[in-house]
């Protein structure tokens, strides 16, 4: 069993993506081979050119890929497309892994074989520079978990335990699959692209592994930090995540079981009303917390609209309107 690394990213943030690479130089490999596929996504100023005596340093085998179509799903099927190895395991610019982390790897896989899509059952999440008090007490928004023990299943609905994009690990027959999918139109849902902050990549691959009967979950042992910089610890950079994330999945979910798009839910404005009042009551009437009222109303308004759009209806409510004075897309 061999494994490819693949980093995707655009215009990486010096101070985080150096700790990115010397966290990468610094994983143990035993009994088993590895290479570095670097994917640039068309950065101004080039990283190979930039990171050059770092990455020189690197002691795995590397490539560096410039991928100039924008977007993770294009820098993930360039990354794909220049790799060999048996397990894909893609970390993001900004995930810092610990040492033994591909031995952990390794290990889950053959642990359980009917494991297909895999992710760290430990992210802890760090912010970067001079954050505000108040994202510490948000850092679940920024994929922190902590397990102390395997959790996977092979179901057909998003558990909490499924792993996101960080560290996200898998067997290469189900992303062949999903790069078939994706190449030939059948799977288009928007990934991450310039300020767009949707999600479809991470639902889809775990949920075309569920299809081809594979679990997807998390391993305990896969332990990384999700390293978050200063520009992203405001309100307005959650706020676009939380809608990003909601609204993206309805389309990724129809898009991978087409037979659920006419059960969709369908929201009329009257019922996104009676939503907005509960959440309003809850977190600014009873809990006092007008921020969270805030961050969880984006994130329902993501959910409404996107299933109302995967759905075919409603898609110019009133409360849509919201979304560009919100600036959330």
């Amino acid at each position: 069993m061999n494994i490819s690394i693949i980093i995707c990213s655009y215009k990486p943030d010096p101070e985080i993506f150096i700790r990115v690479l010397k966290s990468v130089a610094k994983l143990e490999i035993h009994s088993f081979d590895a290479e570095l596929i670097l994917v640039d996504n068309n950065s101004p100023e080039p990283i190979e050119q930039k990171f050059s005596e770092l990455l020189s340093s690197i002691p795995i085998p590397l490539k560096v890929v410039r991928e100039l179509k924008s977007g993770l799903t294009n820098a993930r099927l360039a990354g794909f497309e220049n790799s060999a190895g048996e397990i894909l395991v893609f970390f993001d610019d900004d995930n810092e892994p610990e040492p033994d982390y591909l031995n952990e790897v390794i290990s889950a896989f053959r642990q359980f074989p009917n494991a297909g899509v895999l992710g760290p059952g430990n992210i802890s999440v760090e912010f970067m520079g001079n954050p505000p008090a108040w994202i510490s007490y948000n850092k679940a928004y920024f994929q922190e978990r902590h397990y102390t023990a395997p959790r996977y299943a092979c179901a057909e609905h998003w558990m909490d335990f499924y792993p996101p994009g960080t560290g996200q690990s898998m067997r290469r027959s189900i992303f062949s699959h999903y790069y078939n999918l994706v190449k030939s139109g059948i799977l288009s849902a928007s990934d991450r692209t310039g300020k767009s902050l949707s999600s479809a990549g991470d639902v889809q691959l775990v949920f075309e592994a569920v299809k081809m009967n594979y679990a997807a979950g998390v391993f305990p042992g896969m332990k990384l930090r999700h390293l978050i910089s200063e520009n992203k610890t405001n309100s307005s950079y959650l706020k676009r995540l939380l809608f990003g994330m909601a609204s993206s999945y309805p389309e990724a979910y129809a898009e991978c079981f087409p037979h659920t798009r006419s059960v969709l839910p369908f929201f009329t404005d009257w019922e996104i009303f009676k939503k907005t009042w509960f959440l309003f009551w809850l977190r600014v009437a009873v809990k006092k917390s007008p921020r969270s009222f805030v961050f969880q109303f984006c994130e329902m308004l993501g959910k409404v609209y996107g299933s109302n759009l995967a759905r075919g209806g409603n898609r110019s409510s009133i409360w849509f309107k919201l979304i560009p004075i919100l600036k959330l897309k």
